[in-house]
């Protein structure tokens, strides 16, 4: 299937051209985003789009495992079409990620492991993932990612093998460098970060806007 075009019928992609002022996980700002919530609920798209993460590595892995919360669906669902015997997810745990549900880190240890991912932007998620996954005496065998935004190499994320259905490259600045900033462009808070963005920055003079409410 073509990713991306699933993604853009979805509804789940502002390709820069409509004027909003999105910020990223990274901090930075821009005018583009992938908003993979669009994609969940369609079940059909959701199937190939997990056979797809799980092609790469089929016959290397016996556990599939993501982060809450997008990695869920993604690990669930590409646990059972693999046949994988374990689908798991790490929570969020303050500033990290943990195995915290009952029965989840006991079944880790030596386990070849894949991690799937919705949108790879900064590489933190996954890598703490990661670091947890081999805390609990567990092998990292890759990562497959539907999106891979900011261009991560497997080396850079510490991981023997990374995959990704759809590669993209947004513009993307610091707020100090950011010309939306510069224009007073309304920051959007509902989608990507802006809400986090918003309560350091409360007086930023373009105030804020929402576009799912």
């Amino acid at each position: 299937m073509d990713v991306m075009e699933a993604l853009v019928n979805a509804g789940a992609v502002d390709d820069g051209s409509h004027g909003n002022h999105y910020v990223y996980k990274s901090k930075k700002h821009g005018p583009a985003y992938i908003n993979m919530d669009m994609l969940f609920p369609n079940v059909e798209v959701m199937d190939q789009v997990c056979a797809g993460l799980i092609e790469p590595f089929l016959r290397g892995f016996d556990t599939v495992v993501g982060a809450a919360t997008g990695g869920i669906p993604l690990a669930v669902l590409s646990g059972y079409l693999s046949g994988a015997r374990y689908a798991l997810w790490a929570d969020k745990d303050g500033d990290d990620f943990a195995f915290s549900r009952a029965g989840f880190g006991d079944v880790l240890a030596g386990r070849q492991v894949l991690i799937v991912e919705d949108l790879l932007t900064t590489g933190g998620t996954v890598m703490k993932v990661a670091s947890q996954i081999r805390q609990h005496d567990g092998e990292v065998v890759g990562i497959s990612c539907v999106c891979n935004r900011a261009g991560m190499t497997s080396m850079q994320l510490g991981v023997p093998l990374l995959r990704s259905l759809v590669n993209v490259n947004f513009e993307a600045h610091l707020p100090e460098h950011c010309q939306q900033c510069v224009e007073g462009v309304p920051i959007v808070t509902d989608v990507g970060h802006g809400d986090t963005f918003a309560r350091s920055n409360p007086d930023y003079p373009g105030k804020f806007r929402t576009l799912l409410s």
